[in-house]
């Protein structure tokens, strides 16, 4: 038996009271004086025996009394009762978070990380409820809770561990806060909210290295349940990490047969070594460029440039020597021969007037990456080659072409080129209208009171579609001084990629034969505006040219795990043949857009119509930073850490409610208190009885 009240226990010592008051012996109060007395000295009594208790069963009747009432004070309740709801309400809900990312491939972290696992699972009790989890770059479940549901509690741990054994580190970035969030939700499910059961603990035990390069920003969005806490279990080593990466991050361009690769090392804080090398390396381990030594103290990071090799052969991958820690010490390098393209600019311009189209668009054109470009001026009255779109990916017009030259264009577009017509002047646009196949096109100056700018653009465009990021999608500082305005119904069937706050026409896209006419009404010199000192101008410019075939393929670097934007195939085409590091090929139909299955860094291969292309695949660079990761962080994004002190007084809360509970169902004290009645009422009577001899004798002696 157990007392929700147990200091009312106290109260039992009352029970001396009438003990007390059977063992006190009254002096009779009345006085008779007698005369014959009256001359004698007064002496007290002499004690001639010991007080002794009379009536005992009257005693233990009132003694009774006052045990059963503190008994109903104390309020009773059997525990035994209770047993199963108990077990019930301890039972937990867990979810065991194991992380696989590729900085577990350091050491022996992998191993530690079963063992943890291990000495996590054979603690759970048998009456608990767990799953386990695996994440690095997304979460997936290695057993649920139905599966362990359905076995013996002594099978569980066994199977579990079985299937984390059948793991290994991947090679993909550790994406924290998504895995602590599908976490939090696969333990929130099937909660037991019955009134008969009390909600169980909810807990999930995190196993990770817990770097620095882990993804956490998404928690700040996310409001972490109260009664759901995060249990850390850490695995480290000792020593620092170093690392190569492209210079700029995995938008960087892939290398190309001019200029030398510029990449980044980075040493850790916590790192022992400062001194590296870095060398070339081909597919069959040849090189032929001798190492260069690179000085990097603990905490910094340098910036080096790597001349290329001689032989094209052997520049496949970049080798960081000195390092302890060798899982991120390669960068694989896709090399690809450079694009040379003409652009031809049908004007009157020099090089060197700052004030015209050609000034500016030469310059943009000759920063495209993995092509030489060479812009070449043809004067209005000149005679225009035979342009072929592969060797010629955009005619720019920024007069108005000649009539010799008009039929040119014409069939260049209907052959699939991209011709960009730039409005510098209002009024007739008889080459616009030959090349749209109407008869006619005017413009007119638009009227502005100070300055334009761009209110609608359609960023699923090839045009914009590079520039659609949060980072770069802000057009709000390029302001339009003057513009041609022109109805895109003016140009039959067209589309408005651009357009300005007042709804005019800022670019118009249209459709002749296989190729492209984009108008932009507007200039990008100073004096129409300020588009050509943007940062917006240049990656325009870049994509005017990849306008002319959507089948070039972006042969950048991308990371582990990133999806590879595929280009469009031609017609007929029927698979997409791409050859994996180890050589190995993959197959994907002709239709498919892209390809996910970049799993492991290397350098992959896609078998195009053109060619072969190359491209890199490379370890995410966050996941090198492998110094901890401080526990007040998760707590600071909104973590509920668990806390031994927290866990106990929550404990001792739950078990006062679960008694609480026990003892409402119970009230055991309402018959204490039935059982104290029927006590006083037999002491009532006992009494009563007890008194009638001794006043039948007072009544006799009266007499």
């Amino acid at each position: 038996m157990s007392f929700l009240a147990p200091l009312f226990l106290f109260g039992a010592f009352a029970v001396a009271a009438p003990v007390l008051f059977h063992l006190i012996r009254r002096s009779p109060q009345g006085k008779m004086p007698f005369s014959s007395l009256m001359f004698l000295t007064p002496s007290p009594p002499r004690l001639t025996r010991r007080s002794r208790l009379d009536h005992l069963l009257l005693l233990l009747l009132r003694a009774a009394a006052f045990c059963l009432l503190v008994l109903a004070f104390a309020r009773p309740f059997l525990r035994e009762a209770a047993a199963l709801n108990r077990e019930a309400a301890d039972r937990q809900r867990v979810v065991v978070l194991v992380d696989t990312s590729a900085s577990l491939r350091r050491g022996d972290l992998w191993a530690q990380t079963l063992a943890a696992a291990e000495a996590t699972l054979t603690k759970l009790r048998p009456q608990d409820e767990w799953a386990v989890l695996a994440f690095d770059q997304g979460t997936r479940p290695v057993v649920g809770f139905a599966e362990l549901a359905a076995l013996d509690p002594g099978q569980r741990p066994a199977l579990a561990m079985s299937r984390l054994k059948e793991l290994t580190p991947t090679w993909q970035s550790t994406e924290l806060a998504e895995a602590l969030i599908e976490a939090v939700g696969v333990v929130n499910e099937g909660a037991d909210k019955t009134e008969q059961t009390a909600r169980g603990a909810r807990r999930v035990v995190l196993i990770s290295d817990l770097q620095q390069g882990s993804r956490i920003e998404a928690l700040t969005d996310f409001e972490w349940p109260r009664d759901v806490e995060l249990e850390l279990r850490t695995v480290a080593i000792q020593g620092g990490n170093a690392s190569v990466s492209l210079l700029g991050g995995d938008d960087s361009p892939s290398t190309s047969e001019r200029g030398d690769l510029r990449v980044r090392v980075t040493n850790e804080a916590d790192s022992t070594g400062e001194n590296f090398q870095l060398r070339w390396r081909g597919d069959a381990d040849a090189t032929d460029a001798s190492p260069i030594a690179v000085y990097v103290p603990p905490g910094e990071s340098r910036v080096v440039r790597l001349p290329k090799p001689n032989d094209p052969a052997n520049q496949r991958r970049v080798e960081l020597l000195g390092d302890a820690q060798p899982f991120d010490n390669t960068l694989f390098v896709a090399t690809r021969p450079v694009d040379e393209v003409e652009v031809f600019y049908v004007g009157a311009e020099r090089t060197d007037d700052a004030t015209q189209l050609r000034y500016y668009a030469e310059r943009a054109l000759a920063e495209a990456p993995g092509r030489s470009v060479s812009v070449k001026t043809i004067a209005p009255d000149g005679a225009l080659p035979e342009l072929q779109p592969r060797k010629t990916p955009l005619v720019v017009l920024g007069t108005e072409a000649g009539e010799s030259q008009r039929a040119g264009l014409r069939a260049y577009l209907e052959s699939g080129g991209t011709v960009l017509s730039v409005l510098t002047a209002a009024g007739a646009h008889e080459t616009l209208a030959m090349l749209c196949g109407l008869p006619a096109i005017e413009s007119t100056e638009g009227v502005l009171s100070d300055y334009a700018m761009l209110g609608q653009i359609d960023w699923r465009h090839p045009l914009f579609a590079p520039l659609a990021g949060a980072q770069y999608n802000d057009f709000t500082k390029i302001r339009f001084w003057k513009y041609r305005r022109l109805a895109a119904d003016l140009l039959g069937e067209a589309r408005v990629v651009a357009a300005f706050e007042n709804g005019d026409p800022a670019v118009i896209e249209k459709l002749v034969g296989k190729g492209r006419l984009v108008v932009l009404t507007a200039g990008w010199q100073p004096g129409d505006s300020q588009l050509s000192r943007s940062s917006k101008f240049v990656p325009l410019m870049q994509s005017m040219l990849a306008l002319y075939d959507p089948g070039l393929f972006e042969a950048r670097s991308y990371v582990v795990g990133e999806r590879v934007r595929l280009p469009a195939q031609p017609a007929g085409a029927t698979e997409f043949n791409i050859q994996q590091p180890d050589g190995s090929p993959i197959t994907l139909p002709a239709d498919a857009e892209t390809f996910a299955d970049t799993a492991e860094p290397g350098v992959y291969a896609l078998d195009l119509p053109a060619g072969r292309q190359d491209f890199a695949v490379n370890l995410d660079p966050r996941e090198s930073r492998t110094s901890p990761l401080p526990v007040e962080t998760l707590e600071q994004w909104g973590a509920r850490l668990t806390n031994e002190e927290r866990r106990a007084q929550q404990a001792e809360q739950s078990r006062q409610l679960r008694d609480v509970e026990l003892e409402g169902r119970q009230k055991l004290w309402q018959w204490l208190v039935v059982a104290v009645l029927a006590v006083l009422i037999a002491e009532t009577w006992l009494a009563g009885r007890l008194s009638r001899p001794s006043l039948n004798q007072a009544e006799g002696l009266a007499s």
